[in-house]
């Protein structure tokens, strides 16, 4: 048995209401987001997520601020950082979610594969299979 299976698990979304919604469907990645993790003011900002990058950026100017006035060591800062980054890191596919269900699209289905080409494929398999003929 393995437990360590590259099995992901996908989030398929569609745009509710439009002519042929389930043919472009969003898939969104369950689990950490490594580039939210590494690039997180420049991941917001590409995603248009605006919430999420106001709470960085003011994250982000509080540390230079705290730095700025000697309140902490430089390992703390850094610590605080790194977890700040590993936060953004989980976060971000929740964040997408929530930007995708404000956006007017529903969750369709869930699917998993060990690529994100393998779960469209299921995807579309299961709304084909779905579909009257």
């Amino acid at each position: 048995m393995n437990f360590f299976s590259p099995m992901k698990i996908y989030l398929v979304f569609i745009r509710a209401g439009t002519a042929h919604a389930q043919e472009r469907p969003i898939m969104v990645r369950e689990g950490f987001n490594i580039f939210a993790f590494a690039l997180t003011f420049f991941w917001a900002l590409y995603h248009r997520m605006w919430k999420p990058l106001f709470y960085i950026s003011a994250f982000n100017i509080a540390l230079v601020t705290a730095n700025n006035m000697q309140l902490f060591t430089q390992p703390s800062l850094a610590m605080v950082q790194l977890a700040f980054q590993v936060v953004v890191g989980f976060m971000a596919c929740d964040w997408m979610q929530t930007k995708l269900t404000k956006d007017g699209y529903i969750l369709a289905d869930i699917s998993a594969a060990d690529h994100i080409l393998k779960a469209e494929q299921r995807y579309f398999e299961r709304m084909l299979a779905a579909s009257p003929q």
